[in-house]
């Protein structure tokens, strides 16, 4: 029996893990995840047969999960929270919970659930649903560090190593939406749309909503800039969106507002990555720090947020790279530099690493990508002379 366990307490999966192993019809074989995120991707890999979902931390992203991972056959998904009203328990139910178990955990009450997952399970192999792709949030608390612009330029960066089509952009910073004007695009839909659609969004309506951007072929769900607060946005919209968006594209990209919400955990959630975006100054890596402590409380760790510092400059008196790691308490992942040229390019409204390939920002950038997929990229094609003054000219007249 393949049980898999997902729960932000530790507490709880150590006690389900524990009265599992003390299951003695069968063999039990074990995974455990700390994230929604996480545990959509275990559930596919394990092909679990079991799931023990507990929704104490967030009710609305795990519920969003619940829906998925109950759709693959002959699978018994069991939820759990501390507080299981009737409310909750009745909208479980109908999302697809096959059993509830109670908090505290009751050695009794694991196993009848495993038995009844033992009855589920026949001669057929449990079919599953199509991959979900990989999800990576930008994150600061601080306003002004260029995270959007880092969003931008990664979504650009994997769309050049996988394709069109492959790569989604999506704006989820509600208060001071920038990526529109930031890839000058003039979206017909917004993230208004699909808010207003989430009950009935599948991959075909949200690549409706999508504006393409015709350089890179990252397609983008912009919020409206001109109505930023015109819509309440809640947890449940957004992460279906964000679930929606994981089962069309191989990667997502999360832009955030500069605060840490429930709304951002709830995304965080269901993100595979979360890259923290800082600078180089004291109020930044004040921020920072604040920000990597309440998420390593959250059951956030290393394997999972990767600390950027961007605009980098080394000159006298500036806060080194091993300094500010060793005030974060958190490794350095990426080190992007200061250039000037990526306000020019947010200024003609083009991602610097399409505008100026050649520069040292855009290569930083391309590690940080590498390091995000695991493998190193080809090399670019050598750029001629003449091609490099073509390059130049074109952004010189913007065309």
């Amino acid at each position: 029996m393949r049980v898999l366990i997902i729960s932000a307490h530790q507490s709880f999966r150590q006690q389900v893990q524990a009265a599992c192993l003390r299951f003695d019809k069968t063999t039990v074989s074990i995974r455990t995840a700390e994230s929604m995120g996480q545990g959509m991707e275990l559930a596919l890999q394990f092909e679990a047969q079991l799931v023990f979902l507990d929704l104490t931390r967030n009710h609305e992203a795990g519920v969003l999960s619940l829906e998925q991972l109950a759709h693959v056959k002959n699978r018994l998904v069991a939820v759990s929270a501390d507080k299981m009203g009737t409310d909750l328990m009745a909208r479980a139910i109908r999302t697809g919970a096959g059993e509830i178990l109670p908090q505290p955990v009751v050695d009794d009450e694991v196993f009848a659930i495993i038995e009844k997952a033992m009855h589920l399970q026949s001669e057929d192999a449990v079919m599953q649903p199509p991959r979900s792709g990989k999800s990576i949030m930008c994150f600061s608390s601080k306003g002004g560090v260029g995270k959007t612009s880092l969003s931008c330029n990664i979504a650009v960066a994997l769309s050049g190593i996988f394709g069109d089509k492959k790569v989604a952009l999506l704006d989820a910073n509600i208060q001071a939406p920038n990526i529109a004007p930031m890839l000058d695009l003039r979206p017909v839909s917004w993230l208004k749309d699909a808010v207003a659609e989430y009950k009935r969004l599948d991959s075909q309506l949200l690549e409706d909503f999508m504006t393409v951007h015709a350089a890179s072929g990252v397609h983008v769900l912009a919020h409206n800039t001109n109505d930023p607060l015109g819509v309440d946005y809640t947890e449940d919209q957004l992460t279906k969106i964000l679930l929606v968006s994981k089962g069309t594209y191989d990667w997502t990209i999360v832009d955030t507002f500069p605060l840490l919400s429930s709304l951002n955990l709830s995304l965080m959630d269901l993100c595979d990555e979360i890259i923290l975006v800082t600078e180089a100054v004291v109020p930044s890596l004040r921020s920072a720090k604040h920000n990597l402590d309440i998420l390593q409380q959250a059951g956030y760790g290393e394997n999972r947020i990767r600390v950027v510092i961007n605009r980098f400059s080394n000159f006298e008196g500036n806060i080194s790279p091993e300094l500010c790691a060793e005030a974060l308490g958190w490794p350095i992942e990426q080190i992007i530099p200061y250039d000037v040229h990526a306000t020019i390019a947010t200024n003609s409204g083009k991602p610097y690493s399409q505008m100026y390939p050649d520069r040292k920002i855009t290569a930083s950038v391309k590690e940080l990508v590498e390091k995000i997929v695991g493998t190193h990229l080809p090399k670019d094609q050598e750029e001629t002379a003449l091609d490099k003054y073509w390059r130049q000219f074109k952004n010189w007249m913007d065309i």
